[in-house]
């Protein structure tokens, strides 16, 4: 009995091997005999658009092999986004277009005017907020030519004062000027530069060649009269000086690089013919060859109220003059005073002069500063 329920045992475990081989060699065999497995359906949620297969500058015309229909899900598809090529292929890009980019309705154009206006590379490093002004420099207002894009910098401005009259806007002293009524009688005071003595021995106005101004009255303690007195000269303005603009950042110095037709093209001289305007110094110079010419403009980032304060600085012709801060300074802003000469004279301990019975010779009237000597440029091959 045991050695038959072995024998059973072993039937059975030989009868699942046997179906089991033969479903497996059923499901190989039936898909043999097929020619090719039907192709899946595009799945539920999923959309069809035109993307860039290269990368196409701004303005050229769209060929077919710069882009192809790829598969895109559905709920993120949006009305503007092509999914026909032959919508594309022909086109011209209105913009830059990347690769592997979608291609949407505003990126292309029938007209070759109508291209989008992608703006400059300096706008991008200007803040939000915040503009772009360019103002006047030399050597000595730029700091020698040390400036360079990204320095931090201060504005100085300086200007001179004079008394106006309020009514006609105009510098004072005013002139004087003789009033007579309809019979020729003198109705207002006379003041004259110099007198004469009539024939009837009155003394009276010499001529002048011109009016006298208005002056005022003056007591003098040794005559122990009055005297009209007027200006001995014309009126001399009152100089002062003040911080302008803080920590303004330089967005460019000298002129930027102008692009025509897709090139760049530097904004340098050529070297003069010799003795065509050539500068002492460049005589036997290669003809042709470029200089570098120094930059005598810079822009500056800044506020728009502070660009207005340039612009009517500018207007204005004040002075302005560039200072150089340094990159990582860790001093609070400071309150700066306007200064003047009174300032000078009350800060910095200047002394005024005593009025002395000798003297220096020769007779100075004005001192006798040194200044550089004109730059000489010399032709200097651009690489």
């Amino acid at each position: 009995m045991r050695r038959g329920r072995v024998f059973i045992l072993l039937a059975l475990i030989l009868l699942v091997g046997a179906v089991a081989a033969f479903l497996a060699l059923g499901g190989i065999g039936g898909g043999a005999g097929g020619d090719q497995p039907t192709p899946a359906p595009t799945p539920v949620g999923e959309a069809e658009i035109v993307i860039a297969a290269q990368s196409i500058s701004r303005g050229s015309i769209i060929p077919p092999e710069s882009v192809f229909i790829s598969p895109y899900p559905a709920d993120y598809k949006v009305e503007t986004m092509m999914d026909d090529i032959g919508q594309v292929v022909g086109k011209r890009a209105r913009m830059d277009i990347g690769r592997g980019v979608p291609i949407t309705e505003n990126m292309i154009t029938d007209q070759a005017g109508d291209l989008f206006a992608v703006g400059s590379d300096a706008s991008l490093a200007i803040p939000r907020g915040f503009t772009a002004i360019a103002l006047p420099m030399d050597r000595f207002s730029g700091v020698a030519f040390a400036l360079r894009e990204g320095d931090q910098v201060d504005v100085l401005v300086t200007m001179l004062i004079i008394d106006l009259d309020t009514d006609f806007q105009s510098e004072l002293p005013n002139e004087g000027m003789f009033l007579f009524n309809s019979d020729g009688e003198l109705l207002s005071a006379v003041s004259c530069r110099a007198v004469q003595t009539s024939d009837t021995g009155e003394l009276v106005c010499a001529a002048t060649d011109s009016l006298p101004t208005i002056g005022l009255l003056q007591f003098d303690q040794f005559s122990g009269q009055d005297f009209y007195v007027g200006p001995s000269g014309p009126q001399r303005p009152r100089l002062v000086t003040q911080r302008l603009i803080t920590n303004s950042t330089v967005l460019g110095v000298g002129e930027f690089a102008l692009e025509i037709e897709g090139e760049t093209v530097e904004l340098i001289g050529e070297t003069p013919e010799e003795g065509v305007g050539a500068p002492q110094g460049q005589a036997g110079a290669e003809q042709g060859v470029p200089v570098i010419i120094p930059p005598d403009i810079i822009t500056l980032i800044v506020t728009p109220q502070d660009a207005l304060a340039i612009n009517w600085a500018i207007n204005g012709g004040l002075d302005l003059t560039l200072t150089l801060r340094s990159p990582n300074d860790p001093t609070p802003e400071i309150e700066t005073d306007s200064v003047t000469l009174q300032f000078l004279i009350d800060n910095y301990d200047i002394a005024i002069p005593s009025k002395l019975p000798y003297g220096t010779e020769p007779r100075l009237t004005a001192p006798d500063l040194v200044f550089p000597p004109d730059l000489d440029f010399k032709p200097t091959p651009v690489p």
